[in-house]
């Protein structure tokens, strides 16, 4: 099998990332809330996105009036930001979120839609932690979202499932499940009457403690946890999570 590009979904998806059968922009508008309220609480003026994708997140946030900018492994993914107005305005580097170095410090370093599990080590993931540790500025804040692993416990190693069915669509998720190597290995198929299409994505997931933990080693310090970006209560039952993290002490 050959080697997995982590940049490959970017480059698939990036013409229909925003379309509705993947969810694009059920929360944006939870999410640039609550950056907001976090900026609002520390007094951030810039913000950093990892895995900034088509700019629906940058482009509010800098309507809102916030200084920002991105960092994004897929070409295609910026190509389709740029065609959206005030685009041409944020800058964005080409480039890996775990591995990558800007001359500026941002008081709100983030990324979101479960953008970290599509690095598919712990060697990365922990990388991406100290790199974003490297662009915070003193004071300020990393947060990230991930959905939690609880429910794979009972996926079988291979295995199909439905995320959608329509007279005109039918949208269909077959996965490869590495237990040990906490990898879901996955496409999502859409078929309709224009043909089939297929969209390979790869994700590590992290269980909290673990997340914790790897944010400790890079100097950082766990300051609330949620459930979602409306910042519901996160406790037994939670499906994702939303945490927010600081220079550690």
């Amino acid at each position: 099998m050959e080697a997995w590009d982590e940049g490959e979904y970017g480059a698939r998806i990036a013409k229909v990332y925003d379309d509705a059968v993947f969810g694009a922009a059920a929360d944006t508008d939870e999410v640039v809330s609550f950056l907001r309220a976090l900026a609002a609480e520390i007094g951030a003026a810039t913000m950093l996105e990892l895995g900034s994708g088509t700019g629906r997140l940058l482009l509010p946030l800098a309507e809102s009036g916030f200084s920002v900018e991105g960092v994004e492994i897929a070409p295609e993914m910026v190509a389709r930001m740029r065609e959206e107005d005030g685009a041409d305005r944020i800058p964005v580097l080409i480039g890996d979120m775990a591995d990558f170095s800007l001359d500026n410090r941002f008081d709100i370093v983030f990324t979101a839609y479960n953008s970290f599990q599509h690095l598919t080590s712990q060697e990365r993931q922990l990388e991406c932690l100290r790199t974003a540790v490297r662009h915070l500025a003193p004071g300020g804040r990393l947060v990230l979202d991930a959905w939690l692993p609880y429910p794979m416990t009972r996926m079988a190693p291979n295995g199909v499932t439905t995320k959608a069915t329509g007279s005109d669509e039918v949208v269909l998720y077959p996965y490869r499940h590495d237990q040990v190597g906490q990898i879901i290995e996955a496409s999502v198929l859409t078929i309709r009457e224009d043909g089939i299409r297929i969209y390979p994505v790869k994700h590590r997931y992290v269980w909290p403690p673990e997340l914790d933990l790897m944010a400790e080693l890079a100097g950082l310090r766990l300051c609330d946890r949620w459930r979602d970006w409306s910042r519901a209560p996160f406790g037994e039952g939670s499906d994702n999570h939303v945490c927010v993290f600081a220079h550690g002490s």
